[in-house]
């Protein structure tokens, strides 16, 4: 019978210690949960921090589109007008050739601009 009590408190022993590891054990993870919880949130405001900037980022990416285009057709009107303008230069010098070899004793300072 001493046999059977001495096992017994061995066991109960035993199943204490078992115990105290898994409540250990169950501290531990409460823990972790708890840090993992935290480092959730962190992330989740980092997101919307991420979020936030993606969307000012495609604004200014979509604003300098605009301005790309509107640069492109302000060039291309710049060089038609320039075109324009050399067109207008040749036919003035031509218009003034003429002048000279139709008009030969006028003096040719009377002709240009």
């Amino acid at each position: 019978m001493r046999q059977e009590i001495e096992d017994g408190q061995s066991k109960i022993e035993e199943q204490k210690a078992r115990i105290k590891d898994l409540e250990q054990e169950n501290l531990a993870k409460e823990q972790e949960v708890t840090s993992l919880t935290h480092r959730n949130q962190l992330l989740e405001q980092r997101v919307e921090t991420l979020e936030v900037t993606l969307k000012e980022a495609k604004a200014k990416a979509s604003e300098a589109a605009q301005d790309s285009s509107q640069n492109e057709a302000l060039q291309r009107r710049i060089q038609l007008m320039e075109e324009e303008a050399e067109q207008t230069d040749k036919t003035l010098r031509e218009t003034n050739e003429k002048c000279v070899h139709t008009s030969p004793q006028v003096p040719l300072y009377e002709y240009v601009c």
